[in-house]
């Protein structure tokens, strides 16, 4: 099952003590994310990564996880463990430490070291901070997904035009969400794809793809 670990003055060594007992990591070029990204973005072990949602975070770990990586989500108490799961988020091969403390740098380093990609929530770390684990990142060969703001980043992904579908005439809940995907590096889009996050189904699949469409709803333009 996934491990949990609190925010205490033996954190660092309690992560240290779990993550010597899990499994290595296997030396790659790159790491997938999930299939409705394939072609758009691999991961490139020792880079960082900046998201503006949550779900495209769980995105980009969901591909490690599934072909057996270790990861960890630091920082947030907001992700549940369903949703993780449902964006294919191997639960067994997580670790989970919703506070990191006073001293996150040291708990997110101890993470790097040990697992292979490592996902941050609103995080913020001083910049001598940040530049000590770019180069541990890269020392270790582990991926780094920050939610919100991060410097140095291979690629930033965001989620734009979103339009949720569901109420007809007023009535109804929201079932299922379009958004584009853009990739950024070096200051310009370089790539995006309209997804399903999800769709009516449940599932994260391009728009275009023939499953599931046989639905017919009324599109709500999400507000802010």
């Amino acid at each position: 099952m996934s491990l949990a670990v609190s925010p205490d003055r033996s954190v660092v060594d309690d992560l240290r003590d779990r993550i010597d007992r899990m499994q290595g990591r296997p030396s790659v070029l790159t790491l997938p994310t999930h299939s409705s990204l394939s072609g758009l973005l691999a991961l490139q072990p020792g880079s960082s990564y900046a998201v503006d949602a949550t779900s495209l975070a769980l995105l980009l770990l969901s591909g490690p996880s599934a072909e057996g990586a270790w990861c960890a989500v630091v920082g947030s108490d907001r992700i549940g463990l369903e949703a993780a799961a449902e964006f294919g988020v191997d639960l067994d091969r997580t670790v989970w430490v919703p506070d990191a403390g006073a001293d996150p740098a040291s708990v997110v380093g101890a993470l790097v070291d040990a697992v292979g990609v490592v996902m941050v929530d609103r995080i913020g770390l001083s910049e001598r901070d940040a530049v000590r684990l770019r180069a541990r990142l890269q020392r270790q060969q582990s991926v780094l997904v920050a939610v919100g703001d991060w410097p140095r980043v291979e690629a930033r992904l965001r989620l734009r035009d979103v339009v949720w579908t569901g109420p007809q005439a007023g009535h109804g809940h929201l079932v299922a969400r379009q958004a584009t995907v853009e990739v950024e590096r070096g200051g310009r889009v370089v790539g995006s794809r309209r997804l399903w996050l999800p769709a009516p189904e449940l599932q994260v699949r391009p728009v275009g793809d023939p499953a599931g469409l046989h639905e017919r709803i009324q599109p709500v333009r999400e507000v802010g």
